[in-house]
């Protein structure tokens, strides 16, 4: 197997950019090396100046404290990865010429799978600090979504748990108080817009969910967010394939497009750049992306159910189940091999200690968030007493936070990009077609989907066998 995904990790190169991934210019050269007096730990930040911006800082902060080793002075080197055809392929290319970095961020779940089939990251539980952290953290419980093989090859950094966003004042006109939470709360909040359709299409609100990239299924990557997210709440918490096996849920998967199905036609499946940005928003709900909370700001929109626009959780059958959504996630690793050597790596681990347990433990999350705009990964996010001041002013995130303990963390299958690919084309697309003729909540038979979307997995999906 190892000899496999080595060949994989060659491949690629070859064949270009892992989809959905940033495609920002960057440039590093990785191997760190001991010079003269010093130990230098390379660090390559995402291809993203905020990101690098962050890292910049906490390396000049923890060079400052000089901190020794062997008689030699931890130094800290951060530089931005190469992101050309992608950051994955920069990856990839350095760890095949060893010129890998001691530390990088920008990894997800599929990602670590291939790099710790090939031994080219360290399993971080047999760090101390990794040990700490995850108990400073509190993270134990979202690292069982992490785990391969019963490893944990990654410090995740930030989530961006995917709900629903909802048009305040088109909730206020239909008379709904609350943001629904339950499948019985969706489908009143529907039937009271199929009642009141006349009324709503006179204040400029035509349609009922907004959902553009539904046609579009070379963007595999959304189907993270359309149609995993809300399977995450129905399976609670099992996601439709994992670990290089497809173990769907028909019954669940049912329920997702059936919510499309009663949708109907008043699905708006035309681009509207910034939509929740406009002075009138033309729908009653969308995909709730946490990304957009940035520019509504900017735009001057409020956040609440008295202002523009809320955040609700995915949808699930009865009330107390717990919501849980899909988790746009990331993290760190530490490298192995000829391009780093036993030196840097423990020097690396000095910076991380000091980082998450050290110096900068207590300002972390608060720079972390306020640089990036990305909620980091802690279990207590929503009630950690760091981030009570940037909840308040910020309410939008602060209701964000609360779901990031029901995120789980994208499945690990180095096919990912080739079976979301094939389900766009063969049933999401399809089936969205097929339903712009429906009625508003007009359950159809979906089972034909249901049975296609198996199909277009297994037959993308290149299992071992």
């Amino acid at each position: 197997m190892k000899k496999l995904i080595a060949c994989m990790l060659a491949a690629s190169l070859m064949v270009g950019a892992l989809g959905g991934c940033s495609s920002s210019s960057g440039s590093a050269s990785g191997g760190g090396e001991s010079v003269g007096g010093e130990i230098v730990v390379d660090f390559w930040s995402s291809p993203e100046q905020n990101n690098l911006t962050f890292w910049t800082d906490y390396a000049e902060k923890f060079n400052e404290t000089e901190t020794q080793m062997d008689g030699k002075t931890v130094k800290v080197n951060v530089q931005m990865m190469p992101a050309q055809p992608s950051s994955e392929a920069g990856l990839q290319n350095a760890i095949a010429t060893d010129t890998a970095p001691a530390i990088s961020e920008n990894i997800n779940r599929t990602v670590a799978l291939i790099f710790s089939e090939a031994d080219a990251i360290y399993d971080l539980q047999e760090e101390e600090w990794f040990t700490e952290a995850t108990e400073n953290r509190q993270i134990e419980s979202i690292l069982e979504g992490w785990a391969l093989d019963g490893h944990q090859y990654v410090m995740p950094l930030y989530v961006n748990p995917i709900g629903y966003v909802y048009n305040s004042k088109a909730l206020k006109a239909l008379g709904i108080s609350e943001v629904p939470t339950t499948l019985d709360d969706f489908y009143a909040l529907l039937d009271a817009y199929n009642e009141k359709q006349s009324e709503l299409n006179q204040q400029g609100v035509t349609h009922f969910f907004f959902r553009d990239v539904l046609l579009q299924p070379t963007s595999y990557w959304e189907r993270w967010f359309d149609v995993h997210s809300q399977y995450n709440a129905f399976t609670g918490g099992i996601p439709m394939y994992d670990n290089e096996k497809l173990s769907l849920d028909k019954e669940a998967l049912t329920k997702v497009y059936e919510l499309y199905g009663n949708m109907g036609k008043s699905i708006l499946t035309g681009t509207i750049e910034n939509i929740w940005q406009q002075e009138t928003v033309p729908v009653v709900m969308g995909m709730g992306l946490p990304w957009d909370v940035a520019g509504n700001t900017a735009a001057g929109k409020t956040y609440g159910l008295d202002g523009d626009y809320v955040f609700g959780p995915m949808f699930v059958e009865n009330e107390g189940d717990t919501a849980y959504n899909y988790g746009d996630t990331k993290g760190l690793v530490m490298y192995k091999g000829n391009g780093v050597t036993e030196e840097e790596h423990e020097a690396a681990n000095l910076f991380l200690d000091w980082v998450f347990n050290g110096g900068g433990k207590d300002s972390f999350d608060l720079d972390w968030v306020t640089t990036t705009t990305m909620l980091p990964v802690r279990g207590d996010l929503d009630t950690y007493a760091g981030l009570t001041d940037y909840f308040k002013e910020n309410p939008a995130m602060a209701e964000i936070s609360t779901m990031v303990k029901d995120a789980i963390p994208g499945p690990a299958v180095s096919t990912e990009a080739d079976m979301l690919t094939e389900l766009g084309e063969k049933v999401i697309v399809p089936m969205i077609e097929a339903f712009s003729e429906l009625d508003i909540h007009t359950t159809p038979d979906v089972s034909s989907y249901v049975d296609d979307s198996v199909t277009a997995l297994e037959e993308a999906a290149k299992y071992d066998q």
